[in-house]
Order: structure tokens, then sequence, then C-alpha cells
């Protein structure tokens, strides 16, 4: 008690100071600039709010919790400063329609009841973090500048608040079980695009993407980037139910290509695809029989790896793979002439090479440590390109996921089975320690 006196305090002096300056500002009532007491000030109730309703634009760091049912904060355009709703258990609904600009963060967070969020007019943000909202339905915004947008533990089926928002550094959208559609107008994401374990039937739409710095993707069940020229890192697709992949704009990776256990997958179109920067990975799509995408793909800077029920594979092009390489399909029907005479010519230049049908095996190698035992299946294969780990377990891999600055503390356990505890994603600057966890299953 003693400690929401002390808060109230702090407000009614902030309070004081913004009607002092909204009094003596032109142009009416609401034309105040307001300047915060002390830079934060917190409400508690409605009554708090409605002081503000006098300033146009308030300076300094905003706090809203307590037990509020419905608020709403009025006439505000500007806040030079984070606006933060948290922790206000039984807040239904909020609506802040006036505002146009947040120079911080605009962050929602533990609020459990909470239905519907409404910044109707907000173009510009630092930041937006929705964490641990299991009612929110609708979330609107016009937002066309933010830095970090992420979105984990909600209600919502769609993400269109962010329709006309062109550029971000990161976008990062996890653990939202009731997801079904992601479509954007991004073009460009200069850190991290993440979308994971959200509803099974997520499609995400991003064909105004042109180019980002690490794309992972894990249960999605359509895919669309039909303008995406380059990924600076690395390029994942991971467990999902997607049926095709085609990115035929794409030219380049510049580190890990991945696409690994997405069993619905029958069809890939990547004939743009001349580069990867590191290792070259294709594994464990089990209804994949045709691999015929990268026949114009010539330089693979780490490890060639691909894995699974595959009749053919076309690496026309290939001229270099830096690092090893490892071929293996059940499939009796696939010959492995073009790679051994790829490796003869010394373009595979790593410690390794392996290539395996349905019936027999070709393996040669520079060091005495692997092996290839085609009557008992069993092999000991280190690649040399972002799969030295394979050693290391999944739970490595989740370790170094959790570094992730945003965790979510409730409504969680019964998103346990997805693979990821809500609030604690898998950005994809980790993910090299996600490749490590699906490089250890292949063994």
């Amino acid at each position: 008690m003693q400690y929401k006196a002390l808060l109230t305090t702090a407000l009614l002096s902030a309070t004081s100071v913004l009607g002092q300056a909204a009094t003596g500002t032109s142009g009416g009532s609401n034309a105040g600039s307001c300047t915060i007491s002390g830079s934060q000030a917190t409400a508690t109730a409605q009554a708090d709010l409605d002081k503000l309703a006098a300033c146009s634009t308030i300076t300094g760091d905003l706090t809203i919790t307590g037990d509020l049912g419905n608020a709403a904060l009025a006439n505000v355009k500007k806040i030079d400063g984070s606006l933060e709703i948290n922790n206000a258990t039984n807040l239904q609904s909020f609506a802040a329609d006036a505002i146009s600009e947040i120079t911080g963060d605009l962050t929602l967070k533990g609020l459990t009841v909470l239905t519907t969020a409404s910044f109707g007019s907000l173009e510009k943000v630092q930041g937006i973090t929705l964490l641990t909202l299991p009612a929110i339905s609708t979330f609107n915004s016009k937002l066309s500048s933010a830095d970090n947008i992420y979105i984990s533990d909600t209600s919502l089926e769609s993400v269109d608040g962010f329709s006309v928002l062109t550029k971000v550094n990161g976008f990062n959208i996890n653990n939202n079980r009731y997801l079904t559609s992601i479509k954007s107008s991004l073009q460009t994401v200069s850190d991290a695009l993440s979308f994971q374990f959200n509803g099974d039937n997520t499609t995400i739409n991003l064909d105004s993407l042109i180019w980002a710095n690490n794309i992972t993707l894990s249960d999605v069940s359509s895919v669309s980037f039909d303008n995406l020229q380059a990924v600076n890192a690395s390029l994942g697709f991971l467990n999902n139910t997607i049926s095709e992949l085609k990115l035929n704009n794409l030219t380049s990776v510049g580190q890990t290509f991945t696409i690994t256990f997405n069993n619905d997958l029958t069809h890939l179109e990547f004939s743009n695809l001349t580069k990867v920067g590191g290792g070259f990975v294709v594994a464990n799509n089990t209804n994949l029989k045709s691999i015929d995408a990268f026949a114009n793909l010539q330089t693979v800077n780490g490890a060639l790896d691909v894995i699974g029920n595959f009749d053919s594979l076309d690496l026309t092009a290939l001229k270099s793979v830096r690092g090893g390489a490892d071929v293996e399909t059940k499939s009796a029907n696939f010959s492995c002439s073009p790679l051994k005479k790829l490796q003869s010519k010394g373009a595979i230049q790593g410690d390794k090479f392996i290539c395996k049908n349905g019936f027999k095996s070709s393996s040669v190698s520079k060091v005495s440590s692997v092996t290839s035992d085609v009557s008992s299946g069993r092999r000991d294969v280190s690649t040399s390109a972002s799969t030295s780990s394979r050693s290391e377990s999944a739970s490595a891999s989740a370790s170094a996921s959790a570094s992730e600055s945003n965790s979510a503390s409730a409504s969680t356990s019964s998103r346990s089975s997805r693979g990821a505890a809500a609030g604690n994603s898998i950005p994809a600057a980790s993910f090299l320690g996600a490749f490590a966890a699906v490089a250890a299953a292949l063994i």
C-alpha cells in the first residue's frame, strides 16, 4: 500500500506539471506539451489517464498498471518516451487512437483478459512488444516505422497491424497458437525474421520482401517470398507443413541454407540460386522425391548434406564445395556418378565424400575417423560447415536460444508440447545452434 501511495503521489506530481505546461500553451486545452516530473509516471486508474487529456505531447515514460477494467488515453498525439501497459490483470480493452508517434517502445505484457488494443493513428514507434496476451483478438495501428516487432503468446489470429511497414531490424512472431495469417509489406529486415511455433495452419505472405539478414521459419503451412533476392546470413525452413517452396528470385545465401524435416514438402523451385556461403542442407523431407531446384547452384562454401528418399538430384552447375559432401537416399534409382565425377576433379574439397543409395555406397575420406557401414546403415559423418557441433544435444541448442531478451512468465505450460516455451523464441541469430540440433538428429 505504501508503494502504491508513492506511485500515485509521483503521478499527481507529474500531472500537476503537465497541467501547468498545458495551460501555458496556446491553441486550446489539448494543445499542450507536457513533461512528466522525474521522467517517469505510473497510472493505476482511468482518472489518472484523464489528467493527461490536456496534453498533445507527453515527454517521459508512462506505465499503466493496476485494477483497470477498460482504459483510454485520449487526445495525446505523441509520447516522447515509452508507453508500457503491464500486469493490469482486469484490463479488457485499451485505446489510444490519437497517438501517432512513440519515440521509445510500446509494450503490452501480462494482460490476461485484454481482448482489444487500438492504436488507430500510430505510425512511428521504436519497438513493439506484445507478450502474454492470451485473450487478445485484435491489434490495430497504421504503423509505418519501427525498429523491432516482437509478438509472443497471444490469441491473435492474424497480424494486420503492420501491413504498411516496409523495413524493420527484427520481426519475431512466435508461440501464437491461434495465428493463421501473416501478411506484410516488409521490404527489408536488417537483423532477423523469425516465425516459429504458431498455429499449425499459419500462412505467410511476404511478397514485398527483397532482402533479410536471417530468416527462420518453423510450423508454417504456406510461404510466399516472390521477390526475395538475398539473405545475408542464414535461411532455414525447419519442421513445416508446407507442400512447396518457390523462391525463384533468390540468388544468394550468405551462410547456412537449410530445408529439413518438412514431411509434406513435394516441390522446390530455386532457379536463380547460385551461391551458398556456408553449409547446404536438404534433409529428412520425407515426400520430396525430386531435388531438381538447384540446377544453377555453383558454389557452396561449406559442406553439402542431402539426405532423404529422393530419386534425383540436379547440381549440374556446381563447381565448388569447400567442405565435404554427404549425399544419401533410400532410393535405388539414384546415381552417384555425377557427384563422384565432381569429387574426382577436386571440386569437393572437404575431408570426406559419401554418396549412398538404396543399394550401394561410395565413400572417400582423408581422415581415418570417417566410416560408412552400408550393411548396418551406421554412419559417422562430421561435415565441415556449420555441422561441427553434431555431437551437441538439442538442449544445448535450446540454451543458446534462451538468450532472447523477451521471455514470457505466464500462459506457457499448455504450449510446451510445441517445442518452445512462449516468449523464449529461437532467434535467427542463434540459427547455428538450432542447426546443431538438426544435425544431431541426422546421425
